[in-house]
């Protein structure tokens, strides 16, 4: 199995890069967090950056065995989630299976990805929310790239549901599964 971390996003509502970003009371960052909880479960782990963050990734995990850092490749970049997986499933010649993480999830136990990890064609959701970025799927560049192309659809939610056919795996609502959005809330509910 590939562990794939979002790292590459914008973070402008946190107002400072989420993957290097280290909140208060955890003991690393969080791209070091996602690589942690990723490693027991996958051979292989691919964080996807970008072009801003991603020198400070390849000092924090680089280093790691089994790491491996890229950004989004022309001209699928630059649209979220998707561009992460067609960069990731670039680096394969068939297809995989995948256990994605995005680094605004801190708080998410290891256990929890273990459940996810041995459930196939699944995505953590609670009755808040569907957490369509903390999903299981087996995939191939070339059906993730005919699938943009055909459909010129970027929304995660309509991948996973409808391209990888993934169902729901419910968890209680808990601070686990708490998105780190804005820091001003982040911090202040700590």
């Amino acid at each position: 199995m590939i562990g794939l971390v979002y790292a590459g996003g914008k973070s402008s509502r946190f107002g400072k890069d989420k993957a290097t970003y280290r909140v208060p009371g955890l003991p690393a960052t969080n791209v070091q967090l996602a690589v942690e909880k990723l490693t027991p479960l996958c051979q292989r782990i691919v964080v996807c950056a970008n072009e801003i963050n991603q020198a400070h990734i390849v000092k924090l995990v680089g280093q790691v065995p089994a790491v491996q850092i890229i950004c989004d490749i022309p001209p699928y970049d630059c649209h979220g989630p998707l561009s992460a997986i067609i960069a990731c499933t670039n680096q394969f010649s068939i297809a995989q299976d995948y256990l994605t993480l995005a680094v605004d999830y801190p708080y998410i136990t290891k256990n929890s990805l273990a459940v996810l990890a041995r459930t196939s064609s699944s995505y953590i959701a609670t009755s808040q929310h569907n957490h369509y970025s903390l999903a299981h799927f087996s995939i191939s560049n070339e059906q993730v790239t005919t699938w943009v192309d055909n459909n010129d659809d970027w929304r995660l939610r309509s991948f996973i549901t409808n391209k990888c056919v993934c169902h729901p795996l419910t968890y209680r609502s808990s601070n686990e599964f708490s998105n780190l959005n804005y820091r001003e809330v982040d911090l202040n509910e700590k």
